[in-house]
């Protein structure tokens, strides 16, 4: 059973495109909002969900979500996620079997050769394609995280979650307060 819904940002929630100011500083990226709708499912449903990601420009935006962050590149300026699974059992009381992950690059081969739930959009390489448990039939930034709470459901790794639930999830959520 999943308990622990571990996301790359860039290239999953995202196109994996990004503007940069003047001193290589990403200043925008665009994200399809209808996936933090799924995520707020996703955890109504009592699956936890955490961002990991090598840009720090996506911490802000995961607190104001109420999305625990992890920045995987460290001061050694490795990107090996998968050097956080130990951490993720720890935090959340789980284990590896219990952990799902979805990324879109080479960067995430190594956690996802180290799970077995693992999930890339349509568009990723064909190295991801080849490692990962199953294939999104989304372009990355089009509604992946949507796609695949749909796909969990059809599976049975998650009962669909009450709307009253989701509602109470939005309204704790900081970029809600910021938007009324």
């Amino acid at each position: 059973m999943i308990k622990l819904l571990i996301l790359d940002v860039d290239g999953v929630l995202t196109d994996g495109n990004k503007i940069y100011d003047i001193n290589h500083t990403a200043i925008y990226k665009k994200f399809n909002d209808r996936d933090f709708t799924a995520i707020k499912r996703f955890k109504a449903g009592g699956i936890n969900v955490i961002f990991i990601s090598g840009d720090n420009f996506n911490e802000s935006m995961a607190k104001k979500r109420n999305i625990d962050f992890y920045c995987s590149r460290g001061s050694d300026l490795s990107l090996d996620k998968s050097r956080y699974l130990h951490q993720f059992k720890e935090t959340y009381n789980i284990s590896i079997e219990n952990m799902a992950f979805v990324g879109d690059d080479y960067f995430d081969l190594s956690i996802i050769k180290k799970l077995n739930y693992t999930y890339c959009p349509s568009n990723s390489p064909q190295i991801l394609k080849d490692n990962c448990s199953k294939i999104i039939d989304v372009k990355s930034g089009e509604g992946v995280i949507m796609k695949l709470y749909d796909l969990f459901k059809k599976s049975g790794y998650i009962k669909d979650a009450s709307e009253e639930d989701v509602l109470e999830l939005d309204k704790k959520e900081l970029t809600s307060k910021e938007m009324s």
